[in-house]
């Protein structure tokens, strides 16, 4: 199948979904709420994860897949060890939140430099930050105080979906719960009140008592690009030394980026 045939068909399974009957809830419906809080509750004791990932991204201008070591803490630290056929490191990407490093093995170069809004899109072809990134592995994403319950709708007789507005009224968040009160479906709106991007949540496990999705699919609007993130071997709340976040590869050539990319 081509990678037009592919895009086309995620972002027609995205409508599919986006086709269910949203009916309000009565204003008694105590569930939203719960829901809320139960799982503000939840992403509170997620601070950090370790695992290994496989990675899918397909779009206008991108198209990869492959084997990751994905290690995150909140809000924004990252670790990415891109691994190859014999999970030898390619490439290793870190970020302490405000500083990155990305080291190529092909040419043994390091580049350097201030995180910016567009990092992630230059390496892997995903519109997310960093603290988008690690929220949406640990599926707690900061909801901001500034933020408000607006509507509440049933999604089908499966899911709940929650509608969060700004101080202007434009609806920012869109959140969506299973019967479980687990997370489904988050997704991010503009000050436009346009998409920009929309993940769904699978393949739940408990970790320590914490139920942790396995399987993570992400649509944003740029490019068109549609990711699907599969992870497997997951650590919650590993202790994490702060070295971990910087790289220490000697014998390779250094090249500091202009913040801003």
């Amino acid at each position: 199948m081509s990678r037009a045939a592919r895009v086309v068909g995620c972002l027609l399974l995205l409508g599919c979904r986006s086709a269910l009957p949203l009916l309000p809830l009565p204003a008694d419906d105590g569930r939203p709420q719960a829901y809320l809080a139960a799982w503000s509750e939840s992403a509170r004791e997620r601070e950090s994860l370790r695992g290994f990932a496989r990675l899918s991204v397909a779009g206008d201008h991108v198209e990869l897949r492959g084997k990751q070591l994905l290690i995150v803490e909140r809000p924004s630290r990252l670790r990415v060890e891109i691994l190859g056929f014999l999970n030898q490191t390619v490439a290793v990407l870190v970020t302490d939140g405000a500083t990155y490093e990305l080291f190529r093995a092909e040419d043994r170069t390091v580049e350097r430099g201030a995180v910016h809004p567009n990092l992630l899109w230059e390496v892997a072809g995903l519109d997310l930050t960093p603290e988008d990134t690690v929220a949406l592995l640990l599926g707690a994403p900061h909801l901001g105080g500034s933020l408000r319950v607006v509507r509440a709708l049933a999604a089908g007789e499966e899911e709940i979906r929650v509608e969060l507005a700004d101080g202007d009224g434009v609806v920012r968040r869109r959140i969506g719960f299973d019967g479980e009160g687990r997370l489904r479906l988050l997704e991010q709106i503009d000050v436009r009140g346009a998409l920009s991007w929309s993940a769904r949540f699978d393949d739940y496990e408990s970790i320590q008592g914490v139920p942790v999705a396995h399987a993570i699919r992400i649509d944003m609007a740029t490019g068109r690009t549609h990711a699907e993130l599969s992870l497997r071997d997951v650590e919650l709340n590993p202790e994490l030394p702060p070295e971990i976040f910087r790289l220490q590869l000697p014998g390779s050539s250094d090249r500091t980026q202009q913040e801003g990319g």
